[in-house]
């Protein structure tokens, strides 16, 4: 059995660098790592980045890892799959050529994406003879800088070939580490995938970033957006073999009984339900401020979200376009399924020319399709944004509609921990803010999209009461199935009927609803039908006909005489002992008290005493004493009946 050496618990930070074209990235990483991130061998003929490159470090008992991105803008695509995740960004500057158009996008796209810390570090500085040129280019990155999150950062002057900064480097990359703060480790394990390749007697591996939470050797794994399930056959961290891999990490997944082919940069590994995946996204979109002309209606544009890149059409929610600078809530409607959350962040760029048009949050990562959100939906999502963690989850409940949503579902359409959620949940259905319905998975629901179900309730039982005054109202089982083609999921019709009996919308009468107010109101005929049928069973004594006998005797169809029964039986003038077979309570009062008598004398008693006691059939003895163990008259041990606590 292999046993895998577990490694120590370091501290870990995960860098990207940016910046233009041949300014000396890939090189930096070199000198401070000694690794070549550059593999493919185009990249070593052009002398240039194309795809995403990897090394890693360990410095005073941190460990460190770099994603080296292409500094060209016509890989900036590959740039945007290696992002995701980073702990902290070097925006890379050449001072022998200054700031540069790649220089101003990649740092864009860095703010857009949310990365909140970084250093500037300053290269080549060994080609630049003159001191005052060299302050002139650290005062324009100065500039270029300023309002952004690279602001207050350190500014380094550095040289690979005389290695002249390099230490401050270190320290500095030292500092950050100390302070990199980790907000999703309680989440569920979620990685983008940024390669995949196949190894020889191993199978396919794949890489990434660990976004949130952890994964060990044998938890379940889910590929996203196809939703199948994966098997894990070992991790890796930096190319050691490890039992676990933790947010933050870069790491090496080798998967099983899966070809390279089937995953691919883009897919995402991540816990089972913990991603929403759909061909909308709704969110909060910022607007570059360079933009030539505004982001118009259904404008076609390139969604990068993780390492994913989805070709999308922009339909902006509050304006017919959205100016450059603005930033607004929009819609994206996708060409392929992406799986996401809410918070998610994203950038949309141009597909000719190629260029960054700007970013964003995800608010909604599944939007319902209905028309009847449209008018309230960017007031929800408003709230979404910037509403407190009660209106949050109430909007994000609004926008479900009559589809609803889980606790669990919660969590992936609002920012709160699970924690969070089932505490302030549970104060908003105390105070009927929202309502709960459905077993075993229970639905939320906001009460302005039920008032539509309390309407079709109503006109479904008012419809039955106009067609059929002297019946009782509308059997359960269909007014359920009807609400069940809205509902499908178990217990949510029933839940949903029972909220309204709560609030008095509706009333329950045995085995009808109805509204409050409907009495049934029988006909003549009704009557006489019905006094026809109890003078029958009365006068059966304690062997009255079968129901088919007793419809045959009075002339009635089954029609016609089960819900005037039904409706005797609900008023009490009746009671259904089995299937089949009916009695007026005076005739089981009067059971009862024989059984009081005989129990005075003797100890037990069987069917056939019974049926001697009662002077009736063998079947009509038997249910009597089932119906007595049912009411607790009786209990049965054996073949014998005992007397039980409610006889007396």
């Amino acid at each position: 059995m292999l046993i895998l050496p577990k490694m120590p618990s370091l501290p870990h930070l995960v860098l990207g660098t940016s910046g233009h074209v041949d300014h000396g990235k890939t090189a930096l990483v070199q000198a401070l790592t000694g690794i070549d991130a550059d593999r493919l061998a185009e990249e070593k003929r052009r002398g240039i980045t194309i795809d995403l490159g990897f090394a890693h470090m360990e410095l005073e008992s941190i460990r460190i890892a770099f994603v080296d991105v292409p500094g060209h803008e016509r890989f900036v695509h590959n740039m945007l799959a290696g992002i995701s995740g980073l702990d902290a960004v070097l925006l890379v500057i050449a001072a022998d050529e200054g700031v540069m158009p790649q220089t101003r996008e990649h740092l864009h796209i860095c703010r857009l994406l949310g990365v909140q810390r970084g250093l500037l570090v300053l290269t080549r500085c060994d080609k630049v003879d003159d001191p005052e040129m060299l302050d002139l280019c650290a005062d324009e990155v100065r500039e270029l800088v300023k309002d952004t999150f690279l602001a207050e950062a350190p500014l380094l002057r550095t040289s690979t070939k005389t290695r002249e900064g390099l230490d401050e480097l270190k320290n500095a990359l030292l500092q950050i580490a100390s302070e990199t703060h980790r907000p999703n480790s309680d989440r569920p394990f979620r990685l983008d995938v940024d390669r995949s390749f196949g190894i020889k007697g191993f199978g396919t591996v794949v890489t990434g970033t660990v976004r949130s939470g952890n994964l060990k050797l044998e938890e379940e794994v889910w590929q996203w957006p196809l939703q199948h399930q994966r098997r894990i056959r070992s991790l890796q961290v930096h190319g050691i073999p490890v039992e676990q891999i933790w947010a933050g990490e870069r790491a090496a997944i080798n998967l099983s009984q899966i070809s390279v082919e089937e995953i691919q940069r883009g897919d995402q590994l991540a816990a089972a339900n913990s991603l929403l995946t759909s061909y909308l996204l709704d969110g909060e979109l910022e607007a570059l401020e360079d933009l030539s002309s505004p982001l118009c209606h259904r404008e076609r544009v390139q969604l990068h979200l993780g390492s994913a890149s989805v070709p999308a059409r922009l339909i902006p929610l509050e304006e017919a376009q959205l100016a450059p600078g603005e930033t607004g809530l929009v819609q994206l409607r996708l060409e392929q399924e992406l799986s996401s959350r809410h918070g998610d962040r994203f950038l949309i760029r141009g597909r000719s020319p190629l260029r960054t048009l700007g970013g964003g949050t995800v608010l909604d990562a599944a939007p319902n399709k209905s028309r009847r959100l449209r008018q309230e939906r960017a007031q929800r999502l408003r709230q979404l944004s910037q509403g407190s963690l009660s209106e949050q989850i109430q909007s994000a409940t609004w926008l479900q509609g009559l589809r609803g949503t889980s606790l669990a579902e919660l969590a992936l359409r609002t920012p709160g921990s699970t924690k969070a959620l089932q505490k302030e949940v549970a104060g908003l259905l105390s105070r009927q803010v929202l309502v709960q319905a459905g077993q075993p998975q229970a639905l939320l629901f906001h009460p302005e999209h039920l008032e539509r179900v309390r309407r079709f309730v109503q006109r479904q039982l008012d419809q039955q009461h106009q067609e059929f005054p002297e019946r009782e109202g509308l059997p359960v089982a269909a007014l359920q199935g009807k609400l069940q083609r809205i509902f499908p999921l178990t217990g949510v019709s029933e839940g949903l009927l029972k909220f309204f009996e709560r609030q008095q919308l509706c009333s329950r009468r045995g085995e009808f609803y109805a509204l409050p107010s409907h009495q049934a109101q029988q006909g003549k005929t009704a009557v006489t039908q019905l006094e026809a049928l109890l003078a029958l069973l009365k006068e059966g004594g304690f062997q009255p006909l079968r129901q088919t006998q007793l419809l045959e005797q009075a002339g009635l169809d089954e029609r016609t005489a089960l819900p005037l029964l039904k409706q005797a039986a609900f008023h009490k003038q009746l009671v259904r002992v089995a299937e089949d077979l009916w009695y007026l309570p005076p005739q089981l009062e009067h059971f009862r008290e024989q059984l009081q008598q005989w129990f005075s004398t003797h100890e037990t008693i069987s069917v056939i005493e019974c049926k001697k006691l009662l002077q009736t059939g063998r079947r009509h003895a038997l249910e009597l004493l089932e119906y007595a163990d049912r009411q607790y008259w009786t209990r049965r041990i054996d073949n014998h009946r005992v007397p039980a606590k409610l006889l007396y």
